[in-house]
């Protein structure tokens, strides 16, 4: 009887969905499995893309789970999530990439992740700056309307 683990995965069809970086990103799938004793593997998650086109993997951003494996003969179906947050990853579309590491098991899909910049300390304070900034005008500006009253 053979003792090694067969796994199957299905292609990925994904929507591309935006996030913004810092994001957390929850990601369910399934394969299909035959294992002739109870087993468990880790599954990763996360972004990648090309460069130079060479598979690039956002590392920082992958996540992992392990996965149970009851004993199963006949191929049976065994359901995941992963979980990963996009950390250290610049504003761009990205694939996604679900893989059992050290294997040749993969399954990825282009384009699915459209990751807009993180907001910096400017996008949050600038608002309040400004109402700083009209307060104090209008500060300014008071000593010179109530001498126009008198």
């Amino acid at each position: 009887m053979d003792s090694s683990l067969q796994v199957a995965f299905a292609p990925l069809a994904l929507d591309p969905k935006e996030f913004a970086a810092g994001d957390k990103v929850r990601v369910t799938a399934s394969f299909l499995y035959t294992v002739a004793a109870d087993t468990s593997v880790t599954v990763q998650a996360g972004p990648y893309h090309y460069i130079l086109s060479v598979l690039d993997r956002i590392g920082a951003s992958f996540g992992s789970t392990t996965v149970s494996l009851p004993r199963a003969l006949t191929p049976t179906e065994k359901q995941f999530t992963v979980d990963f947050t996009l950390k250290d990853i610049a504003a761009g579309t990205y694939g996604l990439l679900v893989e059992i590491p050290g294997t040749d098991l993969a399954v990825k899909q282009d384009d699915v992740l459209i990751v807009s910049a993180a907001p910096s300390m400017m996008d949050m304070i600038g608002p309040l700056l400004v109402l700083g900034l009209m307060a104090a005008m209008m500060g300014m500006m008071a000593p010179t309307m109530q001498e126009g009253i008198e």
